[in-house]
């Protein structure tokens, strides 16, 4: 298996074909594109041979956590093919984004996990805050709203501490 890291400009219209095959076999609500709400600033993309059997979209970006301003890798839709699963391909796309992140300066991870065994068992944390962010859908901007989410996942990567603050994604709920 090869990850690569690639930045979502650079994505070729074959590999787009692959990843809505991918995603769409993972969760079969999702859109007919490669992006559910926004597209990720970059992917990290699993591949054996020719064959896309894992993706994770990244968004980098500024959120704040109570009064605290922090560099964050927001963690997109990962998901992996039934054929490739069981085999640690999740974690290891969750190790490429860490080194990632913390040769970028990035203070932590963040993401929203209906299922977070492969998360806990990767270090990270569940929290709890009241997160405050742009509601988006289907390419329209329908409001900012604010409440708790409970399965926001995070993982510090700097000497900053997570707070139990309101989170404020200042854009949209990746």
């Amino acid at each position: 298996m090869a990850i690569e890291t690639k930045p979502e400009h650079e994505i070729d219209s074959t590999t787009h074909e692959q990843l809505h095959e991918l995603l769409k076999s993972c969760f079969p609500e999702y859109p007919a594109r490669t992006y559910y709400k926004q597209l990720p600033h970059f992917r990290c993309l699993a591949w054996e041979r020719d064959t896309l059997v894992a993706q994770v979209g990244i968004d980098h970006r500024m959120i704040k956590n109570g009064d605290t301003p922090l560099r964050v890798f927001g963690i997109i839709d990962l998901c992996v093919a039934v054929s490739a699963r069981s085999r640690g391909v999740a974690s290891n796309l969750l190790v490429e984004i860490e080194t990632a992140a913390r040769s970028s300066g990035v203070d932590a991870i963040l993401l929203f996990a209906d299922d977070p065994r492969v998360y806990l068992a990767n270090g990270y944390q569940k929290v709890s805050n009241t997160t405050r962010w742009l509601m988006v859908n289907d390419h329209e901007t329908l409001g900012v709203t604010e409440r708790p989410l409970g399965e926001m996942m995070v993982k510090i990567l700097s000497d900053k501490e997570w707070s139990g603050g309101v989170v404020d994604l200042l854009g949209y709920l990746f």
